[in-house]
């Protein structure tokens, strides 16, 4: 399935939006969050639900970066 510019800008800026309200409340990047999260150094089980949600944004967030960069490589040549 060929994924659009504009659902993949659309995925982004969802994405980026969720990312931030995270990056606000905990007051910590989604980059180190994520390095934390998976080797399973941050939470005592009490944040589960929320940081199983800002990793699955944040993994969306980097995907669709990697498309966007992929397309425009595309269109360059």
């Amino acid at each position: 399935m060929q994924v659009t510019i504009t659902e993949i800008l659309d995925d982004l800026r969802a994405a980026d939006e969720i990312t931030r309200r995270y990056e606000r409340r905990y007051w910590l990047s989604s980059a180190d969050f994520y390095a934390l999260y998976q080797q399973g150094r941050l939470d005592n089980g009490e944040h589960n639900e929320e940081f199983a949600e800002w990793s699955g944004f944040y993994q969306i967030k980097l995907d669709r970066e990697a498309m966007l960069q992929t397309l425009s490589r595309e269109r360059v040549r």
